[in-house]
């Protein structure tokens, strides 16, 4: 059993990742920037803004592992997740806390990568449309990748919200990437990797 603290417990993914979490028996703490939703009173929510270093250190706190499922919300910082992690990594090293698990686009690419004809036109349409959260997603991943933490950056193409039971899950280190995951199949691998050091250090695509 670990004590894991989750950024964006409150968003679609988030709240699938704090249920997930519960039910292989972990303890969870959940940061949330506005404490209006309906949690498990087994949860400890933590309210903040992930901007705020003193917020993130005092949410860290105690922890084995982090997840970061943060996300955009109207209104928000264009690189929120950028400074976030940031905040999140500075507070994890003065808390010596070493494994980081966090989720992103396909977008956010590296050498070896196979996307499929679909991927490149999704990401493009990203790309023209809302560059700002590509080039969030990218700034994120290279804060991560210089820091000295045991991280793992999973990546989905798209998100869905499928509350089948998922089966079949299968990691590749560069794609090419399913066209849907569900969020209930991220909160999964999500939480898998918090319990291993598989995938350490790289980025692995859901596929």
């Amino acid at each position: 059993m670990k004590t894991i603290c989750i950024f964006g417990a409150d968003g679609r993914t988030g709240k699938l990742v704090v249920e997930e979490a519960l039910k292989r028996g972990h303890r969870v703490q959940g940061f949330v920037y506005k404490n209006n939703h309906n949690f498990p009173k087994e949860v400890l929510i933590l309210e903040g803004n992930v901007i705020e270093q003193n917020d993130v250190l005092q949410a860290v706190s105690g922890c084995d592992a982090i997840i970061s499922v943060l996300g955009h919300i109207k209104g928000s910082d264009p690189l929120m997740q950028t400074k976030g992690i940031r905040n999140i990594v500075n507070a994890m090293q003065k808390s010596s806390i070493t494994r980081i698990i966090s989720l992103t686009g396909t977008g956010v690419r590296q050498p070896g990568d196979k996307p499929s004809l679909i991927d490149r036109i999704l990401n493009l349409g990203i790309r023209l449309t809302d560059p700002e959260r590509i080039k969030d997603g990218i700034e994120h991943a290279k804060i991560l990748q210089n820091s000295n933490l045991d991280w793992t950056i999973l990546r989905v193409l798209k998100l869905g919200n499928s509350n089948r039971e998922p089966k079949n899950i299968h990691l590749t280190p560069g794609g090419p990437a399913e066209l849907l995951t569900s969020r209930k199949k991220a909160a999964k691998i999500l939480v898998s990797l918090t319990e291993s050091n598989d995938f350490n250090h790289q980025m692995p695509v859901s596929s």
